[in-house]
């Protein structure tokens, strides 16, 4: 499955907003532009599903659980942590405020992709 076919089905079900289906393409055209990594099904499913929820709960003002201190910390030696810090700083400008304990997990998912790159 293509990430626009997850997208259009997420949209569709009515499990990502129309304003929320923009974002994230927002998101894979400055992964494409910006960092020069082309985001696909094969290296993206899980952040962009991720995203994709994270997105519905901010709006709908749902928590989620922090990450484990643990992973967390175990996160913060990953060689791509500072850069995935970076990407959410950016990302920012495209998907609004989000709450610490999403950011963790979308920085724990984009470690995992530019490790994967």
């Amino acid at each position: 499955m293509e990430l626009a076919i997850r997208l259009n089905i997420l949209r569709d079900s009515a499990l990502l907003s129309e304003e929320n289906y923009n974002k994230i393409l927002e998101v894979i055209k400055y992964f494409d532009e910006v960092k020069n990594i082309k985001l696909m099904e094969e290296n993206a499913s899980m952040f962009i599903t991720h995203l994709s929820s994270a997105l519905e709960r901010i709006d709908k003002n749902e928590t989620v659980n922090d990450l484990d201190q643990v992973v967390l910390e175990s996160l913060k030696l990953e060689d791509s942590y500072n850069d995935a810090v970076s990407i959410v700083k950016d990302l920012k400008g495209v998907l609004g405020e989000i709450p610490d304990e999403e950011v963790n997990y979308i920085i724990m998912h984009i470690c995992t992709l530019l490790s994967q790159s």
